[in-house]
């Protein structure tokens, strides 16, 4: 079921493509180590496969001319001015770059990166075939010179497939690279897909973490929702999933083409232990009622690391806007509290047990230590009972899980920093 990774890189400059080229910026890398390549010297459009590793991580990357082409459905996931269209739409010859992944699913789609960075350095745009995405260059640029690799939802995206009766299918695309099912759920509509998004992206980035997918009946926890109500997700054939869904409409037999009808799985639910024993699964609609309302999503101690790390190296972007903050800037920030002692795992460091929880920050004071965050808490933690929703605190950078700054209508994040002003 393991899939090649294709990405398609669309150069600044049709030039920088030309095969001696590739070969000496790779050859003269720091980061990517070539211990082997083979192309036909006589034809300058011929493959080249190329033998690499990065940080004892081995690949065989293969290197081919293409047509840049940019189909309807695929989703630009970066800004692009005009200008960056312009230049794009003058581009005949792009350069597709493949390799299959190790085990360390976000490390290799790290390592696809630097390695295309390495070969093209200026770059408008990169297509990343298996997940139907359009990359900003400038993006590929930031993330592959980061030490720290871009967030688990850049290996898939999920596409919503609506009807007029608003009817939703949301199913992924990406996963597959990594020898995992692409994931599903049926049944949604207009007022849920957002929410249901957001169970079908924490399922995949559980899967990422984890490095495999759930055995079959195998039980996840995936989020804790409003009154202690827990998330138990399992994951189902789609055959099996739609005897659930008898008025379906979409996402149907009739609906699938050979590739959505193998390597997926939909998500469904165990809704107690006694349904867990006996394998009964349940529609994901069955919670509706709870989701949204102070919903608490298990992130992974990995993940959280990695949106820790990245939103430190990047934290001067907030202190740079700290002071817009009356003049239309609203920045949130998620910070780890430690939780209160009776929640505590003896077997676990108790500095690393923090709920990680947003707040809105209200201003940035600096001391010798460096800079101070005055924040007030947006919701109700679980596990911190001084604190409740409005309570404000002083934080360190130590504390900060995560950031997201909200300008001139948009959103900004760690991930795609580069972008302000």
């Amino acid at each position: 079921m393991k899939e090649t990774s294709f990405m398609t890189v669309i150069p600044a400059d049709e030039e920088d493509l030309r095969p001696e080229k590739l070969i000496e910026r790779i050859s003269q890398s720091r980061i990517v180590k070539v211990y082997g390549s083979e192309r036909d010297m006589s034809d300058e459009n011929s493959p080249i496969s190329l033998k690499i590793s990065i940080d004892d991580r081995n690949y065989t990357v293969n290197l081919s001319m293409a047509e840049p082409d940019f189909p309807d459905f695929y989703r630009t996931v970066h800004f692009f001015s005009d200008l960056d269209f312009q230049k794009i739409e003058k581009i005949e010859k792009a350069l597709t770059v493949e390799i299959d992944y190790t085990d360390d699913f976000v490390a290799s789609y790290h390592d696809q990166l630097k390695i295309i960075n390495c070969l093209v350095p200026d770059k408008l745009a990169v297509m990343d075939l298996p997940s139907e995405k359009i990359l900003s260059g400038k993006w590929v640029k930031l993330a592959a010179e980061s030490d720290i690799p871009p967030a688990p939802r850049y290996l898939y995206t999920a596409q919503a497939i609506t009807n007029d009766s608003g009817e939703v299918w949301i199913h992924s695309h990406g996963l597959r690279r990594c020898g995992l099912p692409d994931l599903e759920i049926l049944g949604s509509n207009r007022d849920m897909a957002q929410v249901h998004y957001q169970i079908l992206e924490n399922a995949a980035i559980h899967m990422i973490d984890e490095e495999r997918c759930p055995e079959e009946g195998e039980p996840t926890l995936l989020a804790r929702l409003a009154e202690g109500v827990p998330m138990i997700t399992v994951l189902a054939d789609w055959e099996d999933a739609l005897k659930l869904y008898p008025d379906a409409t979409v996402g149907t037999e009739d609906d699938r083409d050979e590739y959505h009808a193998e390597g997926t799985k939909v998500i469904m639910l165990y809704l107690n232990a006694e349904d867990m024993e006996n394998g009964k699964i349940s529609r994901i609609q069955e919670l509706d009622k709870y989701l949204g309302h102070n919903t608490m999503f298990m992130i992974s101690h990995k993940e959280t690391e990695r949106m820790r790390s990245l939103a430190r190296e990047r934290i001067d972007y907030v202190c740079k806007v700290s002071d817009q903050l009356d003049s239309g800037v609203e920045v949130l920030m998620k910070l780890g509290l430690r939780v209160d002692d009776e929640y505590l795992q003896p077997e676990t460091d108790p500095d690393e047990q923090r709920e990680h929880i947003w707040f809105t920050l209200k201003a940035v004071e600096q001391d010798e230590e460096g800079p101070i965050f005055i924040c007030e808490l947006m919701q109700e933690p679980y596990y911190v009972k001084a604190m409740q929703k409005g309570s404000t605190g002083s934080f360190r950078v130590a504390d900060v899980t995560d950031w997201a700054i909200f300008r001139d209508e948009k959103k900004y994040t760690p991930d795609d920093a580069y972008l302000i002003g």
